[in-house]
């Protein structure tokens, strides 16, 4: 029996279109919609071919959030991602029509706080980091050999692991990263990483005094979920902001820049709330957001 869903495809970290991160979203919201099962969930997933697309359900407990969601990749589900997050709670507004300003998101990695600015922009709380530290030399070494960069190009290592297991690689410059390879190699397809890149003070375009000029670049390889690059990804960029911010590379609010060597514009927003100065800067909420673009909008025969 087939069944008629609300479906979104949603630009996810830009303000115009085509220059983001893609993200389907399937609304299986209505009670009187049945859920999708498993084995339909991963092979609609597969079948959109987008890093991830997303199932928007009603939530387990009303009382402790406004929805649920399942994010799939092409060949697996994730416990939590960054742009399915946001992606996800503009279609979640879109579809209800809520003007929401405070929303919580139920998945599997557990609730995840969202705001909703007034400008349209969202921003989710970092979840806590399950694995921290430098990352094994080996490892490294093979994702360098992977990307065409050199063991001197790297300052600094750390994993990530916040529901997909990342690790980071905080690499000499921006100039480096846009550089670098994506191509996976045999022993590059068993990680997920990503490579972080400073922008100079007065680099052309990256100084402006609004505070909208990017402070770094960022690109994230999954690998391991036969990705070659992900566009602009929020859970990598969380990550990064928890462990840069962290050790003073970065300062409290920037603005990181992902994609230009896919050709796309994402802007991904960074703030830590440092209005309790009385808190451990280690336990205060880091915000990761960005605007949202709906591209297509229509129904999908499950």
């Amino acid at each position: 029996m087939t069944s008629t869903y609300p479906f979104y495809q949603i630009d996810v970290f830009t303000d115009k279109g085509f220059l983001g991160n893609p993200l389907a979203v399937i609304v299986a919201f209505d009670p009187a919609l049945p859920i999708p099962t498993d084995q339909q969930m991963l092979k609609i997933a597969n079948w959109t071919n987008l890093s991830e697309t997303t199932f928007l359900l009603p939530p387990t407990d009303p009382t402790k959030a406004d929805y649920k969601v399942r994010i799939f990749t092409p060949n697996t589900e994730l416990p939590f991602a960054g742009h399915p997050t946001i992606g996800t709670c503009r279609a979640f507004l879109e579809h209800t029509q809520s003007k929401k300003k405070h929303v919580v998101q139920e998945c599997e990695a557990g609730f995840v706080e969202l705001q909703v600015a007034d400008s349209g922009s969202i921003a989710f709380t970092a979840p806590p980091l399950r694995k921290t530290g430098p990352v094994e030399e080996e490892t490294v070494r093979v994702v360098c050999e992977a990307m065409g960069i050199t063991r001197e190009d790297v300052l600094d290592t750390q994993w990530l692991v916040n529901g997909p297991h990342w690790f980071g690689l905080l690499l000499k410059d921006a100039e480096t990263v846009l550089k670098a390879s994506r191509i996976p190699t045999s022993g590059s397809k068993q990680f997920e990483f990503g490579i972080v890149g400073l922008y100079p003070k007065g680099a052309a375009g990256h100084d402006k005094e609004d505070g909208s000029a990017p402070f770094l670049e960022i690109r994230a390889f999954p690998h391991v979920d036969l990705i070659d690059e992900d566009p602009v990804c929020g859970s990598f960029n969380a990550g990064v902001a928890q462990w840069l911010i962290g050790n003073g590379v970065a300062p409290a609010s920037y603005v990181a820049s992902q994609g230009l060597a896919l050709g796309r514009r994402g802007r991904i927003v960074v703030h830590r709330d440092d209005s309790d100065l009385s808190l451990e800067a280690s336990k205060r909420a880091v915000w990761v957001g960005g605007q949202t673009v709906i591209c297509i909008q229509g129904t999908i025969q499950v």
